[in-house]
């Protein structure tokens, strides 16, 4: 029978004890966790204490839904791998491949209210990298309900943020869909030729533009046009000047305003208008945008605006957000540090284990990583070797325990 301690007692216990408190909050044992935690673990902290300092709220998910859910928007996911299960009722079920989709699917419509959320949660998919199915951490914000123009600003904003947390050296890549969407209408291409047209668009491949606007008879005017969007990018201030008499006003207005809304924020100096950021067209509308750190050659953050999503849904909502792609940024996560330990500490048999705890943590106090052994570990790297003899610690090499 096990030794039941009383909850009472334990609480009081703990309550009144240093000796039951955790070691690393007591004086000059603070822990530094940037250390420990990996590139991506750092990051979701980091952002959520972000998303958090905005109102956002957290929400989490369950771990499945119904299939449907995914495959009637498949699009709309960044690949095409779904892992499904038979649930005992007979339905399809699939492991959650992305979080936006399970948020929108509750979302509800109210005047003048937004529903804001972040949320850092596992999905299944397939990896960019590995091109194999795993478990990946997935963080981000969704904005939806009311959606107005300060909420597609503030999302910006906490983009810039984001990839500030990251890495200082980052660039936010800014389109806009209904510019896009504009342009390529008096082009007045079939579904399937539009389809490559925007995979050129992507490339920023102007001949291959020329080439698919000749095979289907495009007058000039429009395909000079898309060529010209092709071409335009770069800061904010220069490519707002290049685009003002091909794009309608409405739209030219709403990207005045990102560019003064972020130069107030200090942040226009890493952010470009790029309109060959383009997705899944029947999805995205307005704002869309990428966001890159030095080191990856993919976009560590996606998002946009997605009112077309909900208007598939059912959804009289607007939604605004994006998504952090944790499993690229382990990627970025600095090689190991030169030694497994800064000290091996060799003892013997019969040392005088109390005053051997005690040495070990003076080390430790010190900010140094410590192993005890009685031997030196097969493929062990350290700083220094040291050996623990009648009470003392003395600095030794390999070749003395020979």
């Amino acid at each position: 029978m096990g030794f039941v301690v009383h909850e009472t007692f334990r609480q009081r216990w703990f309550d009144g004890n240093d000796a039951g408190k955790s070691a690393h909050i007591r004086k000059g044992q603070m822990t530094d966790y940037s250390k420990v935690l990996k590139n991506g673990e750092k990051a979701i902290y980091d952002l959520r204490d972000l998303f958090r300092r905005y109102g956002y709220k957290e929400f989490k998910a369950g771990k499945f839904e119904d299939y449907e859910l995914y495959s009637d928007n498949k699009d709309f996911l960044s690949n095409d791998g779904i892992l499904t299960f038979t649930d005992p009722n007979g339905h399809l079920m699939a492991l959650k491949p992305d979080v936006t989709l399970s948020v929108a699917k509750d979302a509800e419509w109210h005047p003048g209210v937004t529903r804001k959320i972040y949320y850092d949660d596992e999905v299944y998919r397939m990896s960019s990298y590995s091109h194999d199915f795993r478990e990946i951490m997935q963080t981000g914000i969704e904005c939806m309900g009311d959606v107005d123009e300060y909420d597609e600003c503030e999302v910006l904003i906490l983009a810039a943020r984001s990839l500030e947390l990251i890495s200082g050296n980052y660039v936010l890549d800014i389109s806009h869909m209904a510019i896009v969407r504009e342009i390529l209408d008096e082009l007045k291409l079939p579904p399937s030729e539009e389809k490559h047209v925007l995979h050129c668009l992507a490339e920023k491949n102007a001949h291959g533009i020329r080439r698919i606007c000749a095979a289907n008879g495009v007058p000039e005017e429009a395909e000079d046009k898309l060529i010209r969007l092709v071409r335009t990018y770069g800061d904010m201030d220069k490519v707002l000047p290049e685009i003002s008499d091909m794009v309608s006003e409405e739209a030219l207005d709403q990207l005045k305003c990102v560019r003064d809304v972020l130069e107030a924020e200090d942040l226009a100096r890493n952010v470009r208008f790029d309109f060959s950021v383009v997705n899944e067209m029947g999805y995205y509308n307005g704002i869309m945008f990428d966001g890159f750190v030095e080191g990856l050659s993919k976009p560590v953050i996606a998002g946009g605006r997605y009112d077309n999503l909900m208007k598939r849904m059912g959804k009289k909502c607007g939604a605004v957000g994006f998504s952090v792609s944790v499993d690229a940024l382990e990627r970025l996560t600095p090689p190991a540090e030169k030694n497994d330990v800064d000290v091996l500490m060799i003892y013997d048999g019969d040392a005088d284990i109390e005053a051997l705890s005690r040495e070990s943590s003076r080390l430790r106090s010190e900010g140094k990583t410590v192993l005890a052994e009685r031997g030196i570990p097969e493929k062990l790297t350290y700083g220094e070797i040291v050996r623990f003899k009648d009470g003392e610690l003395k600095k030794i090499s390999a070749d003395d325990l020979e």
